[in-house]
């Protein structure tokens, strides 16, 4: 990461005024006319305003076994990617098991069923002889039988009747559970089916191929990690991408606390890290709106910003190359100008230590721009007035 830039790099009279009767010394400044400009340090990569995007294929996430290397020229059909296929392996045997367990229990559900539908045929058919036996030989002569040895007969035929029923109910109740069981077990079966038809496909995806000729240049995802050997990725993520070499422009971070009035249109100086005596010119293009952190695990956040930059014909460039930047956010101009440390705050008020005939006395200023050292001056201050830098005793 660059050091910080200074902004301003003027030299300024730090005096020391002592109290006779006290004798303590404060630092002063005196205040005048200076040059003042307010840039921001900014550091980032050259990237590619257009670029083909090499994406991870199939429908799950797969584990990285090989890379081509990156900044190399590839040709349409060379392979850039290949993923391990061992777990993609052992998944589709597990689902190929699991349907084949399935498909015993479908079969065994429906022996069951064909069993107990014989079962049930059998007792159909030994009830229907039993009507057959009771229609022969029932007689309902009073002079033959007597009453209640008719009526025996009668409440056995009604047991038949009230039997075939139920054994017809129960056979469409056996048909009805053994459906519903199986078709239960379908779906399960399906669900196993596609994972092992996804597996497949993955087995048959496991190389990457570049799309067109051009350079290989490795993505990075939301981590700020670009991809490696070992990492898992899921379908659709990018992992690479060809980028157009005719078109690049500057990615640049610059950290929350220094982004000051940064916006659209402000120049940059751009310099390779590389190469340091060369600087490229630019303009800012895109500021993110709200800072985020580029590095895992990391709390210090920066906003993003983009830059086009100008194209020079004796200068090799390429994506991925580091680089620093200097945004002018503000040229420089003679300004009345502090510095910061001199500013201090209450009730929402802006207010200096003003030395006046020896001794201090607050005095409300209003502010304008600043840098990351330095604060203007609009009202409050005239140029040759002289003040505090720390806070002095005995303000009046």
């Amino acid at each position: 990461m660059p050091r910080l830039k200074l902004a301003l790099i003027i030299p300024f009279s730090v005096l020391l005024v002592a109290c006779s009767e006290e004798k303590t010394s404060y630092p002063v400044y005196q205040v005048e006319l200076k040059d003042f400009e307010v840039t921001v340090p900014a550091f980032g990569e050259l990237e590619s305003e257009q670029a083909e995007l090499i994406t991870a294929p199939g429908r799950q996430p797969m584990t990285i076994a090989w890379l081509a290397e990156e900044n190399s020229f590839v040709k349409k059909g060379d392979i850039v990617a290949r993923f391990d296929p061992d777990k993609l392996i052992q998944d589709s045997r597990d689902q190929e098991l699991e349907m084949l367990l399935l498909a015993q229990d479908i079969a065994k559900s429906q022996a069951q069923q064909k069993q107990q539908l014989s079962d049930i045929d059998a007792e159909q058919h030994l009830v229907g002889e039993e009507f057959i036996f009771t229609d022969k030989f029932a007689i309902d002569d009073v002079r033959l039988y007597s009453k209640l040895e008719i009526i025996d007969t009668m409440q056995n035929r009604d047991f038949l009747t009230a039997k075939d029923t139920f054994l017809e109910w129960k056979e469409g109740s056996i048909d009805r559970q053994t459906k519903s069981a199986i078709d239960v077990l379908n779906i399960r079966q399906s669900g196993h089916k596609n994972k092992y038809d996804q597996h497949q496909a993955a087995l048959n995806q496991l190389n990457v191929v570049a799309p067109y000729d051009g350079l290989l240049v490795y993505e990075k995802n939301w981590r700020g990690e670009k991809a490696s050997i070992g990492q898992t990725v899921f379908p659709g993520a990018t992992l690479a991408k060809l980028p157009n070499l005719n078109k690049l422009q500057a990615k640049l971070y610059v950290l929350a606390n220094e982004a000051i009035n940064l916006e659209e249109g402000q120049t940059v100086d751009v310099t390779l890290d590389a190469l340091p005596e060369q600087s490229i010119a630019g303009t800012i293009t895109k500021v993110s709106g709200f800072p985020r952190s580029i590095e895992r695990r990391s709390p210090i956040k920066y906003y993003e910003l983009t830059a086009n930059i100008e194209t020079t014909p004796n200068l090799t460039l390429q994506p991925g190359k580091k680089l620093s930047a200097t945004i002018m956010v503000q040229p420089m101009e003679k300004q009345l100008v502090v510095p910061i440390q001199a500013i201090h705050h209450k009730e929402g008020e802006n207010f200096v230590y003003l030395m006046s005939n020896g001794s201090f006395s607050k005095k409300v200023v209003k502010t304008g721009e600043k840098n990351l050292y330095f604060v203007v001056i609009e009202e409050g201050l005239a140029q040759g007035d002289t003040i505090s830098l720390s806070i002095p005793e005995n303000v009046s």
